[in-house]
């Protein structure tokens, strides 16, 4: 539990699974998908698909590059767009590779985009040319970024000296520790609802803040965590699309209606819930099963954690986007995903 009230990520999708009343796991998926994984382990760990495209960073020595991957992960939300006309491109990316394109450019442009102390009073003006697109398509939710920047910035200067390196630090090298700090610190990063009278959670951003660093530094000096494997999937809106596609999970005739004719889904309504919470049983219940065919064949191979489970299918999703476009992913206005 990460804060009082409020089951862990983990916990939530194990309420909401038997309580869901729009969304259904299924076992003969959960195999089919789990011997299409089997198959990309190579080498003692997880083959992740070519998503055709490459993350822009700086580098690993980057003296900010710890606060590069929190304004970026703070950036990290709602990306979809209801045409393609109207979808945002910087530099020929779309979606999250977009935002990287984008904050890359601003560091090359000069813009000291890592610093509290300058994205904490960004004008509407100079965000909406740091953000600027390849046509005249804006980024969705453009204010609501400005204020997240505003927000986490201001707190950064206020609790932390100015840099999350010392969030990290606080962390003294455990995940949950640190997403425990970036959740009672930071109020954006507050990825939760209420689910049948009981509060439920999904801190789809902050684990994902967590398992970047984790990425980045493959595993050591800030992102060393000893307890990475507790982190879930980070709850979004395409990786439950490849479950869908695999038979995982299904939605009711009338859910499915609903995502076909693109209605968006209020946040923190039942459905949407139910997809997200769902979507993290059915990765935890993926996980489960995976140890057990690895240990049943007697290789000597790494059982993928739920953060690596996550990126299989995120880029998936991304190396089989024609096949995925029969499948509807639902869509909902928010900061959190």
């Amino acid at each position: 539990m990460v804060r009082n009230g409020f089951l862990s990520p983990a916990e939530s999708g194990k309420f909401i699974n038997t309580r869901a009343q729009h969304v259904r796991i299924h076992e003969d998926g959960l195999e089919k998908l789990c011997k299409e994984m089997f198959s990309s382990l190579k080498d003692n760990k997880l083959q992740i698909p070519d998503a055709g495209a490459d993350t822009i960073h700086p580098n690993k020595d980057h003296p900010q590059a710890v606060d590069w991957i929190f304004v970026t992960d703070s950036l990290n939300f709602c990306f979809w767009s209801q045409s393609k006309e109207t979808q945002w491109i910087v530099n020929g990316y779309t979606g999250y590779f977009a935002l990287e394109a984008a904050l890359h450019r601003a560091l090359k442009e000069g813009y000291d985009i890592t610093n509290p102390e300058y994205y904490s009073k960004l004008t509407e003006e100079q965000l909406s040319h740091i953000l600027r697109g390849d046509t005249s398509a804006k980024i969705p939710l453009f204010n609501e970024r400005i204020s997240v920047l505003h927000e986490v910035g201001s707190i950064l200067i206020n609790k932390y000296e100015g840099t999350f390196l010392n969030c990290v630090k606080e962390s003294n090298k455990s995940a949950l520790k640190l997403l425990e700090i970036v959740v009672n610190n930071f109020p954006c990063f507050r990825d939760e609802a209420m689910y049948k009278d009981q509060g439920v959670s999904f801190y789809k951003r902050a684990q994902i803040l967590v398992a970047d660093l984790w990425n980045f530094f493959d595993g050591t000096r800030w992102g060393e965590f000893r307890d990475i494997d507790k982190m879930t999937m980070f709850a979004d809106y395409r990786v439950p699309q490849v479950l869908v596609y695999f038979g995982v999970m299904s939605y009711s005739n009338e859910l499915m209606e609903k995502l076909k004719k693109d209605h968006i889904l209020p946040s923190g309504s039942e459905e949407e819930i139910e997809i997200r919470g769902c979507s993290i049983h059915a990765v935890e219940l993926l996980k489960h099963n995976l140890q057990e065919l690895i240990t049943s064949t007697g290789l000597s191979v790494e059982v993928p954690n739920s953060s690596l489970i996550d990126y299989y299918l995120w880029c998936y999703r991304r190396k089989h986007a024609k096949e995925m476009e029969a499948i509807p992913y639902h869509k909902t206005l928010g900061i959190f995903y």
